[in-house]
């Protein structure tokens, strides 16, 4: 009996402590769930917060507050000075770039405090904003909830249907730091009182805009990143030739159900060769044209491997053009090809525009849907 005593006492001392404090009440505080940043027209920079509101009497559900100033946290003190409650940090849910910052800054030094912090949240999605982010703060959102839920659920959708990326301040962090890859973010624009994403932003090593993706390059993108948990829709426009049909119609569409992407890499003197072997096991999601695929299975296969190599092809060629790796090969190379990667990478990206890159799909058809 006389073990439990020192037990029993710690226990009603932890209930006396814990009853001593203030009492916080939710109503009082600003939970901050989206930070951005942007240039204004005079390229000054302002930096927006969203925070729920708790109090039953507001109409609205969420309030936006901005700040002019030259840098993050300076803005925190004006931000406070506008708010009625406490602002809480460190629940953030998205942090917003507008591309104007972008095309003429590397965003990361304005988002150090946000590193720094331990108090902030590393795996808020980091999103770029085509057009201005005072446009995407101030969206109508009175028939679709908080805006900082509407951002991070849409975001997380779309990233699930492979049409565009996912990256969280920690992997952006990454992506800046190591020199075996570049940015790649989620790019959203409003439209209407909608916000749409509208697929990927590639970023120079710098940090700056390089150039966007579409909905198909951003979901090309996740396959040759092997990024291929979720299917992977894909739409091609097949020649008519081939199954003598008419332009209009010769269109397929497919879901990647699985494909890898096995890379190589090798060295011929001071010239790179990355060899990339995937196969790719699909569904057929639409066919607009006839065809008996039972008979001509192996001919749309081969067609779609043709089209599937195509724009793989196109999408490495315009990586290489602005010098940028989304794709991470950097980090193979320094992996298997060491010495040689020393050599090239502190210019990474001048090397692989200046490699030579070989895609060889092969294409297997698993399922052609119910009816036929």
């Amino acid at each position: 009996m006389k073990k439990f005593k020192p037990i029993s006492l710690t226990l009603v001392v932890l209930m006396i402590v814990s009853g001593c404090g203030k009492a916080v009440y939710i109503e009082n505080q600003q939970f901050v769930l989206t930070e951005a940043i942007d240039f204004d027209e005079n390229n000054k920079l302002v930096v927006y917060t969203s925070t729920p509101v708790f109090t039953k009497e507001a109409k609205d559900r969420y309030k936006i507050t901005f700040a002019r100033s030259n840098t993050m946290r300076k803005s925190k003190g004006q931000i406070n000075s506008k708010t009625s409650g406490i602002l809480a940090y460190g629940k953030s849910q998205n942090v917003l770039i507008g591309k104007k910052l972008l095309q003429q800054r590397n965003p990361y030094p304005y988002l150090d405090v946000l590193f720094r912090d331990s108090r902030n949240e590393i795996n808020a999605n980091v999103i770029v904003v085509e057009g201005t982010v005072k446009d995407v703060m101030y969206t109508n959102m009175s028939d679709k909830g908080r805006i900082a839920t509407v951002i991070k659920d849409l975001v997380e959708s779309t990233y699930k249907s492979r049409v565009t990326v996912q990256t969280s301040l920690q992997q952006f962090h990454q992506q800046i730091k190591d020199k075996g890859m570049t940015p790649a973010l989620t790019e959203m624009k409003p439209m209407k009182n909608e916000l749409v994403i509208s697929g990927t932003v590639l970023l120079h090593k710098d940090g700056t805009y390089a150039t966007s993706l579409n909905h198909q390059e951003s979901s090309l993108l996740n396959l040759l990143q092997g990024n291929a948990k979720n299917i992977i829709p894909l739409t091609f426009q097949i020649p008519p030739e081939i199954f003598h049909t008419n332009k209009e119609i010769s269109i397929v569409s497919i879901n990647i159900k699985k494909g890898k992407p096995k890379i190589k890499a090798k060295f011929e003197g001071n010239h790179l060769t990355i060899d990339i072997e995937m196969k790719a096991q699909i569904d057929l999601t639409e066919r607009l044209f006839p065809l008996d695929v039972d008979e001509k299975k192996k001919q749309l296969e081969q067609a779609i491997e043709i089209e599937l190599q195509k724009e793989c092809a196109a999408l490495i060629k315009k990586a290489q053009k602005y010098q940028l790796d989304p794709f991470q090969f950097g980090v193979h190379v320094r992996a298997f090809h060491y010495k040689d990667w020393k050599k090239i990478e502190d210019n990474w990206g001048k090397a692989l525009s200046d490699a030579t890159v070989n895609i060889s799909p092969k294409v297997i058809i698993k399922s052609i849907g119910v009816l036929e």
